[in-house]
């Protein structure tokens, strides 16, 4: 799955401005209540705005408008939101946003700012309109887990806006995504509703269109023009992702950030939150297992998790290798070097052949130390792993384990844990099993990984 948005530099395969002395130098694009003069009351108003648009009905009850019409009804509610990189003075990143309320309030998809939200100070934002309009965008407020940005263009006031539609269509519906596709200016495309994908760990609409790179951000309505979703991702050959607009319900009845530091603040604890739900939950019951092998191991612990296995037997091998691999197929988006909230483990059996005892175990050895796969991130956003080894009997089943954690900087009590294990039963085979968490807290990261490391066992005869 890839991000339907445009970034750095080439399409990937995802108010009026107040005074300056009115707002401070390092908070010139963001949105804050001094700056812009809210009060009490206009968010009295909007949340009078947000219930009209839940209770907002049809224009006319079954009437079906043409893709055209549709189009001709709503393009003006949509815009394409642009990142600048103020060195340069080019697009850093590019995606769609719709507004949703009449004073300017403009919805899009955390990927697409991320960039201005990690440095505010190296870039702008901007929408630019199907007739070359332009204005700056302030940030408001980010819901990162759902890859959601709200955001607020004051020249935008008074604009047509769309309804947010907290409920679903039905299976088969036609639904209508709109968007700027590889900047190539405003685009709308037909699609069928497919319902929530079944295994994701971040609630998912499946539709069945052609949303592409640089339509992430942007709303897919049903015929009367009600947004049913915010275009996130694509699969390719017309497999789109997008967001439910519940969430986006949730987003617009929060009060804004008001600075970067709020907003950061709110993101840790977006994702503290969000790891808490879905690692509490595994671990509020047993693991369901499965064999490899003589071996009994964690397999499809959730709906969410999807497991493929493959078996090696070459005459030519040194040894036979059986791999059972599983995953969560999504994860959060922080920035375009790292993702977080997502689980990883693998199963390798292997049972020697043409190799002698010290070989082989000088082979496992080696394997238990190296890394698996790629994290992610720098040295400004995450400290070194750190590692240390120890030996676990549970069971009867001796197994050598090495644990390795590392620390978000920006974000306070995070980790990324790696825990890699081998069983010292049998001369003859050995299983390793290794398993990744990212954007974990201690307790629930560490729990978790005992919890694995003691599902790893022989099942009694």
């Amino acid at each position: 799955m890839r991000v339907a948005g445009s970034g750095h530099g080439a399409p990937l395969a995802p108010c009026p401005s107040p005074s300056p002395a009115s707002r401070r130098p390092d908070d010139r694009h963001w949105h804050t209540p001094a700056a812009a003069g809210r009060s009490w009351t206009l968010r009295l108003y909007r949340l009078f705005v947000l219930a009209f648009l839940l209770i907002l009905a049809a224009p006319a009850s079954g009437e079906d408008w043409t893709t055209e019409e549709v189009f001709a009804r709503h393009k003006d509610a949509v815009v394409q939101v642009r990142i600048i990189d103020t060195g340069g003075g080019a697009k850093r990143s590019i995606g769609s946003g719709f507004l949703v309320s009449d004073d300017g309030l403009l919805l899009t998809n955390f990927h697409v700012i991320a960039d201005f939200v990690h440095h505010p100070e190296q870039h702008r934002a901007e929408w630019l309109d199907s007739n070359g309009q332009t204005g700056a965008l302030e940030l408001i407020d980010v819901d990162v887990v759902h890859d959601l940005a709200v955001m607020s263009a004051g020249e935008l006031a008074g604009r047509p806006f769309l309804a947010v539609e907290s409920n679903l269509p039905n299976m088969g519906e036609r639904m209508y995504s709109l968007g700027f596709p590889y900047d190539l200016g405003l685009t709308i495309v037909e699609g069928t509703y497919n319902g929530l994908l079944e295994k994701s760990l971040y609630e998912r609409i499946h539709l069945t269109a052609s949303i592409n790179p640089g339509m992430s951000g942007g709303p897919s309505i049903d015929r009367f023009g009600n947004v049913i979703g915010v275009n996130v991702a694509s699969a390719g050959d017309q497999v789109g992702f997008l967001v439910p607009a519940r969430h986006v319900i949730d987003l617009l009845r929060r009060e804004d950030a008001g600075t970067p530091e709020v907003l950061m603040a709110r993101i840790g604890t977006q994702l503290r939150a969000n790891q808490a739900r879905y690692l509490g939950e595994l671990l509020a019951q047993p693991f369901a297992s499965t064999r490899v092998g003589a071996y009994e191991v964690p397999g499809a612990i959730a709906r969410f998790v999807n497991c493929w296995s493959q078996t090696e037997q070459d005459k030519d091998r040194l040894f036979d290798q059986t791999e059972l691999s599983c995953q969560t197929e999504d994860d959060v988006f922080l920035s375009g070097e790292l993702a977080t909230g997502a689980i990883r483990f693998e199963h390798s059996l292997r049972s020697r052949r043409k190799t002698g005892l010290i070989h082989f175990w000088s082979l496992m050895e080696r394997q238990l130390a190296a890394f698996y796969g790629s994290f992610g991130g720098d040295r400004a956003t995450m400290t070194e792993f750190s590692c240390q080894s120890d030996f676990l009997l549970h069971e009867g089943l001796k197994s050598r384990i090495v644990l390795c954690v590392r620390r978000y900087r920006e974000f306070a009590d995070l980790y990324d844990i790696v825990q890699r294990q081998v069983t010292l039963d049998q001369d003859t085979q050995s299983l390793q099993s290794t398993l990744v968490l990212t954007g974990v807290d201690r307790e629930h990261g560490l729990g978790f990984a005992r919890r694995f490391a003691e599902s790893v066992r022989r099942p009694s005869p």
